[in-house]
C-alpha cells in the first residue's frame, strides 16, 4: 500500500503548494483520496504529477467540512465515473445533495471499513465533527487526519491531545497542515518525526 501527499501547504519541486491537505492511498485494487485541498485545480495537477486521472480513483474520504479540505471537492466530483464519497452525517444538508447527485453518497456516524484494510473511525468530536482514516498493513495501523479537531487523544484512544505521551503509541509521526507544536513533537520523538509535504510517499 503506498500513500502520497498530494497537496499540502509544503511541495517538493513540480508540484502545487496551497493551503490544506490531501492524500492518496494506492492499493493493489482499490485506490482512495482523503481529503481535496482547497484548490482544485493543483489538486488535478498534483494527481497528474504521480500518474492518476480522477477517474482512477474508486473512494473519496472527506474528514470534515472546512474549505481546506474540501475545496478540491467539485474537480474531483465532475470528472470521475463512479465514486464512494464518505463523509460525516453531520455535514450540511446542502453539500451532501450536491455530492449526492453525482457520487455515491456514504454518510458515516460510527466506525466501518471503506475498503480492504481500511476503515473511518466515524465521525468524533463534540464541535467539529471529524472521521479519520485508519489503515491496516503488515507492520501495524497508520491513522490519517485532517485537522485532528476532536484532538489525537480521542482519535487514539480517548486520551487528552495535550498528553504528549499519546504520541508514544505511535511509531511514526508525520506532520502537515494544521499539525500544532511541530517543534515540540520533533523535540520529543526526533526518530519517529517526520515534515510532509505535496510529492511525499511512503509504502506501509
Amino acid at each position: 500500500m503506498e500513500l502520497t501527499v498530494v497537496y499540502d501547504n509544503n511541495a517538493a519541486e513540480d508540484f502545487h503548494a496551497g493551503w490544506g491537505f490531501a492524500c492518496l492511498i494506492q492499493q493493489e485494487d482499490t485506490t482512495l483520496l482523503f481529503d481535496t485541498g482547497w484548490n482544485g485545480a493543483a489538486l488535478l495537477e498534483n494527481l497528474k504529477k504521480v500518474g492518476i486521472k480522477t477517474s482512477d480513483i474508486d473512494i473519496l474520504i472527506l474528514s470534515h467540512q472546512h474549505w481546506d479540505h474540501i475545496g478540491g471537492l467539485s474537480a474531483i466530483l465532475h470528472n470521475s465515473d463512479s465514486l464512494e464519497v464518505y463523509v460525516p452525517r453531520a455535514f450540511s444538508p446542502n453539500l451532501k445533495m450536491e455530492i449526492a447527485r453525482c457520487a455515491h453518497l456514504v454518510e458515516v456516524t460510527g466506525p466501518e471499513q471503506v475498503c480492504r484494510g481500511g476503515f473511518t473511525t466515524g465521525q468524533l468530536g463534540s464541535g467539529i465533527k471529524e472521521q479519520s482514516l485508519v489503515l491496516q498493513s503488515e507492520d501495524g495501523l497508520y491513522i490519517i487526519t485532517g485537522c485532528a479537531h476532536p484532538g489525537l487523544g480521542e482519535i487514539i484512544d480517548n486520551a487528552a491531545f495535550n498528553d504528549m505521551s499519546t504520541l508514544e503509541q505511535l511509531s511514526y509521526i508525520a506532520a502537515g497542515h494544521c499539525t500544532s507544536h511541530n517543534d515540540e513533537i520533533k523535540r520529543k520523538y526526533p526518530e519517529k518525526f517526520a515534515y510532509i509535504y505535496t510529492g511525499y510517499s511512503v509504502d506501509i
